[in-house]
């Protein structure tokens, strides 16, 4: 593992733009909860057996957007987290599970990167497979 020992001002810049990336992905939170479609809303309109379907079907795809740009806020907000506990430990530049240096250049583009290009490709082929599994065991299909 690289040596805990950074230059001060590089892990200030990027303590700051961890906050000020955190910061607005809470906003966003903010934002999506304002808009939530989860909350009951009163039922008005047209009230034909297809209207009900048709606002049915409107309603579950709402929710879903909502509940899937939810999950990518919340997993940015868990990865800035620990990209700014890496910053306060020294580690800030080690990838957190080989703990080899992440390029700068990665850094620069994904200020929150606590993972080296190819185990952040790992892990998202873990996860890829892991969400595939239920729809797959649930009509008996075989995972490759």
């Amino acid at each position: 593992m690289r040596n805990k020992t950074r230059t001060p001002g590089a892990g200030s810049a990027a303590s700051d733009m961890l906050e000020m990336d955190a910061r607005r992905t809470r906003e966003r939170l903010k934002m999506m909860e304002r808009t939530n479609p989860l909350r009951d809303r009163a039922h008005d309109g047209d009230n034909t057996p297809w209207a009900d379907r048709l606002e049915e079907l409107q309603n579950d795809m709402a929710k879903n957007e909502y509940l899937g740009g939810r999950e990518v806020l919340v997993a940015r907000l868990k990865t800035l987290s620990r990209a700014e506990e890496k910053v306060r430990e020294g580690t800030y530049g080690a990838c957190d599970s080989c703990g080899k240096p992440i390029p700068a250049g990665r850094l620069q583009a994904v200020p929150g990167a606590v993972h080296c290009v190819r185990c952040a490709e790992e892990l998202e082929r873990d996860r890829s497979t892991a969400r595939q599994r239920p729809w797959a065991l649930e009509y008996g299909l075989a995972v490759v």
